[in-house]
């Protein structure tokens, strides 16, 4: 009897062997077949395609068994029109086979808008609403009216923009305010030294300003230098309690000149000094 039980035992240890080697092979197969199913520690490369026409960028994404997606379109004048100018994955990003790269072409001209009614507004909420449609706003105008700084009209290269016109973005209009019927209204003049461009034309136009003559220095060769350059003078120039009519123009004096910049930081710490 105790052969038969030992028998039995060894039996039962064989066929649990045997299981468990074929569920080892069977578990390994099966790994195997889903990790080459979803490519499992394979990576595609994304190839740069910003530049490319989508049907010139097709080949490229073929060859790395890729789709390609336009998704958007937008408008850069320093870009070629009909060219990415976006991808996502961006470039050298690691993706998984056939996955779609999403791409944003270069609109052929600029994207137009209705422009909206926005007579008889406030002039700063009219402000951000133009900023939020994508315009530009140049200079404030002032008319006789009874109601002080309501916007009135709005103008573009000279001419008046009704309601429901279309206008392209990134385009610059002037702003039609009343005077309340005074015509000698006066702002503090603001302290635009040591600002950007950008930052002074924002600061003018809440101070219900404008910028007048742009005089660059010598540093200033081109636009790109205009735009990161510093007011290093401005006429009027800025003192306490010091006032202007409003509508009135700044002149602003732009440098990138290290020396003249420092004098500006010197000149502030001084001024704070007791």
């Amino acid at each position: 009897m105790g052969f038969f039980k030992k028998g039995h035992i060894i039996v039962l240890l064989i066929n649990i062997a045997v299981a468990s080697i074929v569920l080892f092979v069977i578990g390994y197969i099966v790994l195997n077949r889903l990790e080459k199913y979803t490519n499992h520690g394979y990576y595609i490369t994304v190839p740069e395609l910003r530049g490319l026409t989508p049907d010139e960028a097709k080949p490229f994404a073929k060859e790395k068994n890729l789709q390609i997606l336009v998704i958007d379109s937008i408008y850069d004048n320093n870009a070629k029109p009909g060219t990415i100018v976006e991808q996502f994955p961006s470039p050298n990003a690691h993706v998984k086979n056939n996955r779609a790269i999403q791409l944003t072409i270069n609109a052929n001209a600029p994207e137009k808008i209705i422009f909206p009614n926005l007579r008889n507004v406030a002039f700063r909420q009219s402000l951000q609403r133009l900023k939020n449609l994508g315009l530009n706003v140049g200079r404030i105008e002032y008319i006789p009216s009874n109601f002080k700084n309501l916007v009135l009209d709005f103008k573009y290269e000279g001419n008046i923009i009704e309601p429901n016109s279309l206008i392209q973005k990134g385009e610059t209009v002037d702003i039609v305010l009343g005077n309340g019927n005074t015509s000698n209204d006066q702002v503090a003049i603001p302290s635009l030294v040591g600002k950007t461009l950008a930052e002074a034309k924002a600061i003018l136009l809440r101070a219900f300003l404008n910028v007048g003559e742009i005089l660059p220095d010598n540093t200033i060769k081109t636009e790109a230098d205009q735009s990161t350059a510093i007011i290093y003078q401005q006429e009027p120039e800025f003192e306490e309690n010091m006032t202007m009519k409003m509508g009135g123009d700044i002149t602003l004096y732009l440098t990138k000149d290290k020396e003249k910049i420092m004098a500006l930081d010197s000149l502030s710490i001084e001024e704070l000094q007791p």
